[in-house]
Protein backbone atom coordinates (compact mmCIF):
# COMPACT_ATOMS: atom_id res chain seq x y z
CA UNK A 1 0.00 0.00 0.00
CA UNK A 2 1.40 3.45 -0.94
CA UNK A 3 0.34 6.07 1.36
CA UNK A 4 0.49 9.23 -0.46
CA UNK A 5 -1.22 11.69 2.29
CA UNK A 6 -1.85 10.93 5.85
CA UNK A 7 -3.24 13.57 7.98
CA UNK A 8 -4.93 12.33 11.61
CA UNK A 9 -5.63 15.61 12.59
CA UNK A 10 -8.08 16.03 9.81
CA UNK A 11 -9.37 12.29 9.82
CA UNK A 12 -7.99 11.82 6.58
CA UNK A 13 -5.62 9.56 4.58
CA UNK A 14 -4.73 8.99 0.62
CA UNK A 15 -3.35 6.15 -0.60
CA UNK A 16 -3.00 3.96 -3.41
CA UNK A 17 -4.06 -0.13 -3.30
CA UNK A 18 -1.29 -2.14 -4.20
CA UNK A 19 -2.22 -5.94 -3.46
CA UNK A 20 -4.95 -8.25 -2.44
CA UNK A 21 -3.55 -7.78 1.36
CA UNK A 22 -3.98 -4.18 0.60
CA UNK A 23 -8.15 -5.00 -0.12
CA UNK A 24 -8.73 -6.34 3.70
CA UNK A 25 -6.51 -3.05 5.01
CA UNK A 26 -8.68 -1.10 3.73
CA UNK A 27 -11.78 -3.31 4.16
CA UNK A 28 -10.59 -2.63 8.07
CA UNK A 29 -10.32 0.52 7.57
CA UNK A 30 -13.82 1.94 6.30
CA UNK A 31 -17.22 1.79 8.23
CA UNK A 32 -20.50 2.82 7.58
CA UNK A 33 -20.37 6.69 7.66
CA UNK A 34 -16.91 7.45 6.40
CA UNK A 35 -16.65 9.24 3.19
CA UNK A 36 -14.61 7.66 0.26
CA UNK A 37 -13.22 9.39 -2.69
CA UNK A 38 -12.35 7.81 -5.99
CA UNK A 39 -12.24 7.84 -9.67
CA UNK A 40 -15.42 5.78 -11.00
CA UNK A 41 -17.61 5.64 -14.10
CA UNK A 42 -21.27 5.92 -14.14
CA UNK A 43 -24.05 5.90 -16.75
CA UNK A 44 -25.35 9.26 -17.87
CA UNK A 45 -28.57 9.61 -19.69
CA UNK A 46 -28.17 12.26 -22.43
CA UNK A 47 -31.32 14.70 -23.02
CA UNK A 48 -30.75 15.30 -26.67
CA UNK A 49 -32.96 15.34 -29.30
CA UNK A 50 -31.49 12.54 -31.16
CA UNK A 51 -30.64 10.56 -28.14
CA UNK A 52 -32.20 6.96 -27.57
CA UNK A 53 -34.20 7.05 -23.99
CA UNK A 54 -32.83 3.46 -22.94
CA UNK A 55 -29.33 4.30 -24.05
CA UNK A 56 -26.64 6.91 -21.72
CA UNK A 57 -23.05 7.12 -21.89
CA UNK A 58 -20.47 5.84 -19.55
CA UNK A 59 -18.27 8.95 -18.36
CA UNK A 60 -15.45 8.81 -16.02
CA UNK A 61 -15.78 11.21 -12.73
CA UNK A 62 -14.03 11.16 -9.70
CA UNK A 63 -17.28 10.74 -7.07
CA UNK A 64 -17.34 11.46 -3.03
CA UNK A 65 -19.21 9.06 -1.58
CA UNK A 66 -20.57 8.28 2.06
CA UNK A 67 -20.67 4.66 2.93
CA UNK A 68 -23.93 2.57 3.48
CA UNK A 69 -22.35 -0.74 3.00
CA UNK A 70 -18.68 -2.65 2.09
CA UNK A 71 -18.01 -5.89 0.95
CA UNK A 72 -14.92 -7.96 0.17
CA UNK A 73 -14.62 -10.26 -2.67
CA UNK A 74 -11.28 -11.59 -2.04
CA UNK A 75 -11.43 -14.35 -4.28
CA UNK A 76 -11.17 -11.87 -7.55
CA UNK A 77 -9.02 -8.92 -5.50
CA UNK A 78 -11.95 -6.28 -5.17
CA UNK A 79 -13.54 -4.09 -2.35
CA UNK A 80 -17.21 -3.13 -3.59
CA UNK A 81 -18.25 0.15 -1.44
CA UNK A 82 -21.95 1.44 -1.97
CA UNK A 83 -23.43 4.54 -0.16
CA UNK A 84 -24.77 8.09 -1.43
CA UNK A 85 -22.99 10.29 -3.81
CA UNK A 86 -22.07 13.09 -2.11
CA UNK A 87 -19.98 15.70 -4.98
CA UNK A 88 -19.17 14.35 -8.38
CA UNK A 89 -16.38 15.76 -10.52
CA UNK A 90 -19.11 15.77 -13.59
CA UNK A 91 -22.27 18.14 -13.04
CA UNK A 92 -24.75 15.88 -15.19
CA UNK A 93 -24.04 12.74 -12.56
CA UNK A 94 -27.35 12.58 -10.34
CA UNK A 95 -26.89 12.69 -6.93
CA UNK A 96 -30.50 11.13 -6.07
CA UNK A 97 -30.57 7.50 -4.86
CA UNK A 98 -26.99 5.13 -3.74
CA UNK A 99 -24.59 4.28 -6.66
CA UNK A 100 -21.54 1.21 -5.84
CA UNK A 101 -17.37 1.73 -6.92
CA UNK A 102 -15.19 -1.21 -6.80
CA UNK A 103 -11.88 -0.53 -5.60
CA UNK A 104 -9.31 -3.17 -7.26
CA UNK A 105 -5.36 -3.45 -7.43
CA UNK A 106 -4.08 0.24 -8.51
CA UNK A 107 -7.04 1.97 -7.43
CA UNK A 108 -6.32 5.24 -5.64
CA UNK A 109 -8.43 6.23 -2.78
CA UNK A 110 -8.89 9.14 -0.52
CA UNK A 111 -10.81 8.07 3.08
CA UNK A 112 -12.05 10.69 5.76
CA UNK A 113 -13.56 9.24 8.79
CA UNK A 114 -15.80 11.19 11.42
CA UNK A 115 -12.55 9.72 14.05
CA UNK A 116 -9.54 8.23 13.00
CA UNK A 117 -8.16 5.35 15.79
CA UNK A 118 -4.93 4.47 17.09
CA UNK A 119 -5.55 1.27 15.19
CA UNK A 120 -6.51 2.98 11.84
CA UNK A 121 -3.30 4.90 12.03
CA UNK A 122 -1.49 1.48 12.84
CA UNK A 123 -3.35 -0.15 9.85
CA UNK A 124 -1.91 2.15 7.38
CA UNK A 125 1.29 2.32 9.11
CA UNK A 126 2.14 -0.97 9.15
CA UNK A 127 5.39 -2.45 11.14
CA UNK A 128 8.97 -2.88 9.32
CA UNK A 129 9.10 -5.43 6.86
CA UNK A 130 5.94 -6.06 6.33
CA UNK A 131 5.90 -3.90 3.05
CA UNK A 132 9.11 -5.18 2.22
CA UNK A 133 9.18 -7.68 -1.59
CA UNK A 134 11.13 -10.52 -2.46
CA UNK A 135 11.77 -10.87 -6.41
CA UNK A 136 12.24 -14.69 -6.26
CA UNK A 137 14.40 -16.90 -8.90
CA UNK A 138 14.42 -20.86 -8.78
CA UNK A 139 16.99 -21.05 -12.29
CA UNK A 140 18.76 -24.58 -13.17
CA UNK A 141 20.13 -25.15 -16.95
CA UNK A 142 16.35 -26.47 -17.80
CA UNK A 143 14.21 -23.85 -16.80
CA UNK A 144 13.82 -21.07 -14.33
CA UNK A 145 10.77 -19.94 -12.10
CA UNK A 146 10.42 -16.26 -11.24
CA UNK A 147 7.64 -14.83 -8.38
CA UNK A 148 7.74 -12.09 -6.06
CA UNK A 149 6.77 -12.49 -2.40
CA UNK A 150 5.01 -9.32 -1.47
CA UNK A 151 4.05 -9.68 2.51
CA UNK A 152 2.31 -13.13 2.54
CA UNK A 153 1.33 -13.49 -0.22
CA UNK A 154 3.16 -15.00 -2.99
CA UNK A 155 2.64 -14.90 -6.95
CA UNK A 156 4.29 -16.84 -9.90
CA UNK A 157 5.12 -14.93 -12.33
CA UNK A 158 6.42 -16.96 -15.32
CA UNK A 159 8.30 -19.55 -15.91
CA UNK A 160 11.62 -19.43 -18.37
CA UNK A 161 12.32 -22.88 -20.32
CA UNK A 162 16.00 -22.86 -21.51
CA UNK A 163 15.77 -25.64 -24.82
CA UNK A 164 19.05 -26.49 -23.85
CA UNK A 165 20.61 -30.20 -24.04
CA UNK A 166 22.61 -31.99 -21.13
CA UNK A 167 26.05 -30.59 -19.01
CA UNK A 168 27.83 -30.78 -22.33
CA UNK A 169 26.28 -27.95 -24.09
CA UNK A 170 29.14 -24.97 -24.42
CA UNK A 171 28.32 -21.86 -22.12
CA UNK A 172 28.32 -19.68 -24.87
CA UNK A 173 25.05 -21.36 -25.92
CA UNK A 174 23.55 -20.76 -22.79
CA UNK A 175 23.62 -17.34 -22.81
CA UNK A 176 20.76 -16.19 -24.35
CA UNK A 177 18.91 -18.36 -22.04
CA UNK A 178 20.48 -16.45 -19.22
CA UNK A 179 19.72 -12.82 -20.77
CA UNK A 180 16.29 -13.60 -21.13
CA UNK A 181 16.12 -15.06 -17.50
CA UNK A 182 18.24 -11.82 -16.22
CA UNK A 183 16.06 -9.42 -18.22
CA UNK A 184 12.51 -10.90 -17.11
CA UNK A 185 13.97 -10.09 -13.15
CA UNK A 186 15.04 -7.23 -14.65
CA UNK A 187 11.61 -6.19 -15.84
CA UNK A 188 9.79 -7.21 -12.70
CA UNK A 189 12.22 -5.35 -10.41
CA UNK A 190 10.45 -2.58 -8.33
CA UNK A 191 13.07 0.09 -5.95
CA UNK A 192 13.53 -1.35 -2.70
CA UNK A 193 13.18 -5.19 -3.88
CA UNK A 194 15.63 -7.66 -2.81
CA UNK A 195 16.42 -10.19 -5.39
CA UNK A 196 17.05 -14.04 -4.46
CA UNK A 197 19.10 -16.52 -6.43
CA UNK A 198 18.51 -20.33 -5.43
CA UNK A 199 18.80 -23.60 -7.40
CA UNK A 200 21.88 -26.56 -7.94
CA UNK A 201 24.89 -26.41 -8.99
CA UNK A 202 26.50 -23.38 -10.10
CA UNK A 203 24.55 -22.41 -12.94
CA UNK A 204 23.05 -19.76 -10.99
CA UNK A 205 25.55 -17.45 -10.39
CA UNK A 206 26.06 -16.78 -13.89
CA UNK A 207 22.39 -15.31 -14.12
CA UNK A 208 22.75 -13.51 -10.38
CA UNK A 209 25.83 -11.61 -12.06
CA UNK A 210 24.03 -11.21 -15.18
CA UNK A 211 20.60 -9.78 -12.98
CA UNK A 212 23.43 -7.47 -10.98
CA UNK A 213 24.57 -6.16 -14.35
CA UNK A 214 21.35 -5.04 -15.31
CA UNK A 215 19.70 -3.18 -11.99
CA UNK A 216 21.16 0.34 -11.12
CA UNK A 217 20.47 -1.12 -7.46
CA UNK A 218 18.91 -3.49 -5.27
CA UNK A 219 20.27 -6.38 -3.27
CA UNK A 220 20.98 -10.19 -5.42
CA UNK A 221 21.07 -12.47 -2.75
CA UNK A 222 22.33 -16.21 -3.73
CA UNK A 223 20.84 -18.94 -1.94
CA UNK A 224 22.42 -22.84 -1.72
CA UNK A 225 20.23 -25.76 -0.60
CA UNK A 226 17.60 -25.70 -3.61
CA UNK A 227 17.38 -28.39 -5.92
CA UNK A 228 14.02 -27.71 -7.34
CA UNK A 229 13.53 -25.01 -9.91
CA UNK A 230 10.89 -23.51 -11.76
CA UNK A 231 7.33 -22.81 -10.01
CA UNK A 232 7.77 -25.45 -7.75
CA UNK A 233 11.31 -24.17 -6.93
CA UNK A 234 9.88 -20.50 -5.96
CA UNK A 235 7.07 -22.53 -3.74
CA UNK A 236 9.82 -24.70 -1.79
CA UNK A 237 12.38 -21.64 -1.86
CA UNK A 238 10.67 -19.80 0.88
CA UNK A 239 9.90 -22.87 3.29
CA UNK A 240 13.98 -23.09 3.07
CA UNK A 241 16.10 -22.58 6.08
CA UNK A 242 18.17 -19.96 4.93
CA UNK A 243 15.41 -18.33 3.04
CA UNK A 244 13.75 -17.92 6.10
CA UNK A 245 17.35 -16.72 8.17
CA UNK A 246 17.42 -13.91 5.11
CA UNK A 247 13.83 -12.86 5.57
CA UNK A 248 12.97 -13.57 9.27
CA UNK A 249 11.31 -9.93 9.37
CA UNK A 250 9.28 -10.51 6.71
CA UNK A 251 5.29 -11.32 6.98
CA UNK A 252 5.85 -14.64 5.21
CA UNK A 253 8.15 -16.00 7.88
CA UNK A 254 6.15 -14.97 10.81
CA UNK A 255 2.87 -16.77 9.23
CA UNK A 256 5.00 -19.52 8.68
CA UNK A 257 6.46 -19.70 12.43
CA UNK A 258 2.77 -19.00 13.63
CA UNK A 259 1.03 -21.34 11.89
CA UNK A 260 3.72 -24.52 12.42
CA UNK A 261 3.31 -23.32 16.38
CA UNK A 262 -0.16 -22.99 16.34
CA UNK A 263 -0.30 -27.13 15.03
CA UNK A 264 1.82 -28.32 17.55
CA UNK A 265 0.02 -26.86 20.25
CA UNK A 266 -2.84 -28.80 18.73
CA UNK A 267 -0.92 -31.57 18.95
CA UNK A 268 0.13 -31.38 21.72
CA UNK A 269 -3.39 -30.27 23.47
CA UNK A 270 -2.02 -27.09 24.66
CA UNK A 271 -4.97 -25.08 25.42
CA UNK A 272 -3.02 -21.74 24.64
CA UNK A 273 -4.34 -21.97 21.17
CA UNK A 274 -8.17 -21.38 19.47
CA UNK A 275 -9.54 -22.36 15.58
CA UNK A 276 -12.48 -21.27 13.70
CA UNK A 277 -14.40 -17.65 14.32
CA UNK A 278 -16.56 -18.26 17.63
CA UNK A 279 -13.52 -19.59 19.57
CA UNK A 280 -11.09 -16.87 18.23
CA UNK A 281 -13.77 -14.09 19.00
CA UNK A 282 -14.07 -15.45 22.74
CA UNK A 283 -10.31 -15.28 23.19
CA UNK A 284 -10.46 -11.84 21.49
CA UNK A 285 -13.04 -10.57 23.46
CA UNK A 286 -10.87 -11.66 26.73
CA UNK A 287 -8.02 -10.48 25.50
CA UNK A 288 -6.42 -13.67 25.32
CA UNK A 289 -5.08 -13.57 21.79
CA UNK A 290 -1.42 -12.72 20.82
CA UNK A 291 -1.28 -12.98 17.27
CA UNK A 292 -3.95 -14.88 14.68
CA UNK A 293 -3.68 -15.77 11.00
CA UNK A 294 -6.60 -15.72 8.77
CA UNK A 295 -7.02 -16.90 5.57
CA UNK A 296 -7.82 -15.26 2.22
CA UNK A 297 -10.63 -17.63 1.53
CA UNK A 298 -12.28 -17.83 4.67
CA UNK A 299 -15.58 -16.52 3.40
CA UNK A 300 -15.90 -19.68 1.59
CA UNK A 301 -16.38 -21.12 5.25
CA UNK A 302 -19.54 -19.28 5.60
CA UNK A 303 -18.02 -16.88 8.19
CA UNK A 304 -19.80 -13.55 8.59
CA UNK A 305 -17.73 -10.61 7.38
CA UNK A 306 -19.14 -7.72 9.30
CA UNK A 307 -18.24 -10.09 12.73
CA UNK A 308 -14.57 -11.00 11.40
CA UNK A 309 -13.57 -7.43 10.70
CA UNK A 310 -14.80 -6.86 14.09
CA UNK A 311 -13.03 -9.75 15.22
CA UNK A 312 -9.65 -8.59 13.82
CA UNK A 313 -9.77 -5.34 14.58
CA UNK A 314 -10.71 -6.49 18.66
CA UNK A 315 -7.45 -8.41 18.42
CA UNK A 316 -5.01 -5.47 17.34
CA UNK A 317 -7.03 -3.17 19.84
CA UNK A 318 -5.58 -5.10 21.94
CA UNK A 319 -2.49 -5.53 21.13
CA UNK A 320 -2.71 -8.69 19.37
CA UNK A 321 -0.98 -9.39 15.61
CA UNK A 322 -3.03 -10.27 12.86
CA UNK A 323 -1.73 -11.83 9.35
CA UNK A 324 -3.76 -12.39 5.89
CA UNK A 325 -3.12 -15.97 4.69
CA UNK A 326 -2.34 -16.46 0.99
CA UNK A 327 -4.34 -19.69 0.55
CA UNK A 328 -2.44 -20.41 -2.29
CA UNK A 329 -0.07 -21.79 0.16
CA UNK A 330 0.90 -24.47 2.19
CA UNK A 331 0.21 -22.70 5.96
CA UNK A 332 -2.71 -20.74 4.27
CA UNK A 333 -3.99 -24.16 3.30
CA UNK A 334 -3.31 -24.83 6.95
CA UNK A 335 -5.51 -22.39 8.13
CA UNK A 336 -8.18 -22.90 6.21
CA UNK A 337 -8.70 -26.73 7.56
CA UNK A 338 -9.40 -25.12 10.66
CA UNK A 339 -12.42 -22.81 9.74
CA UNK A 340 -10.23 -19.99 7.62
CA UNK A 341 -8.78 -18.44 11.50
CA UNK A 342 -6.36 -19.96 14.00
CA UNK A 343 -4.69 -18.24 16.76
CA UNK A 344 -2.23 -17.95 19.60
CA UNK A 345 -3.20 -17.46 22.91
CA UNK A 346 -1.42 -15.73 26.07
CA UNK A 347 -2.99 -17.33 28.07
CA UNK A 348 -5.10 -20.34 28.59
CA UNK A 349 -9.33 -19.63 28.92
CA UNK A 350 -11.20 -21.42 31.75
CA UNK A 351 -13.90 -23.74 29.74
Amino acid sequence: MIVTAFDPKHNRCSLTIESAEDLWTLRRLVAKGDVIVTRSSRVVKREDEYARPDKGERVKVTLSLSVDEVHLDSSIERLRVRGTILEASDESVTKVGSHSITVSPGHAVTLRKTRWTPLDTKLVRPPKGSTSRFVLLAVDRRDAGIGTLSGSHLSIVTTVESGLGGKMEGEQSSLPYISKVAGTVAQLFQEGDRVVVAGPGNFKNAVANQIRGRLKSGEVTLLDGLDLTGSDGVRALIKTPSFQELAKDSLAVAMQMLVAEAIKRMSTSDPKVAYSLPRVADAAAAGAVESSAVSDDVFSSGVDETRLVDVLNLIEGKGGRVYLADSSMEYGKQVSSFGGIIALLRYALRA
